[in-house]
């Protein structure tokens, strides 16, 4: 029986390949495990979420988590209560960078929905109350931000994001004035 060369090149290859897969893990590089930080943080500060068809936010407080990845990488999120223009829940997600070290300025890619009461405006546009939810995407910047060790506390956080009550357009304005968390 004759086998030609390509017939071996194949089985060759086949070899190679196993050998590859059923290699011992330690013969491989493998990439180094991400460090994670859990903390719990609360905030005070104030948003408004402003439209032709709706004004809903307020001054008040929340709660929230956060994982650190790295030391560089954040991705958050925190229920907070608002009132001033009814009463209001704020569910904001956030992911981002920030510096390593005591001082450490960040800043977030964020979206945040508005549930709950607001003031209505029927315009030629909207004829009819809207009564979902207002969600905006927007970004927010946190330049007075340290971390000592175990806590973390930013004194300002600014923030603007856009939404869409079609047609039309919603922007969405948020003042963080405290925010102070514990890690775990």
């Amino acid at each position: 029986m004759k086998t030609s060369p390509l017939s071996w090149l194949q089985a060759g290859a086949l070899a190679l390949g196993l050998g590859l897969v059923c290699a011992p893990a330690g013969a491989r590089a493998e990439a180094p495990a991400a460090h994670h930080r859990l903390s719990v943080f609360t905030t005070a500060g104030a948003q408004v979420y402003l439209s032709a068809a709706r004004t809903m936010g307020g001054v008040g407080g929340g709660l929230g988590v956060r994982d650190t990845i790295n030391g560089r990488f954040i991705l958050q999120a925190d229920l907070g209560y608002l009132s001033l223009l009814g009463n209001a829940a704020s569910l904001r997600v956030g992911a981002g960078v920030q510096r390593s070290g005591m001082w450490a300025p960040a800043a977030l890619l964020t979206v945040t929905t508005l549930f709950g009461e607001r003031l209505s405006f029927l315009t030629p546009e909207h004829p009819e109350r809207l009564t979902g939810p207002a969600m905006a995407l927007g970004v927010t910047l946190a330049p007075v931000r340290f971390e000592l060790e175990s806590v973390q506390v930013s004194v300002l956080q600014l923030g603007i994001g856009a939404g869409t009550d079609l047609p039309g357009l919603g922007l969405h304005y948020s003042l963080g004035l405290l925010e102070a968390g514990v890690t775990f």
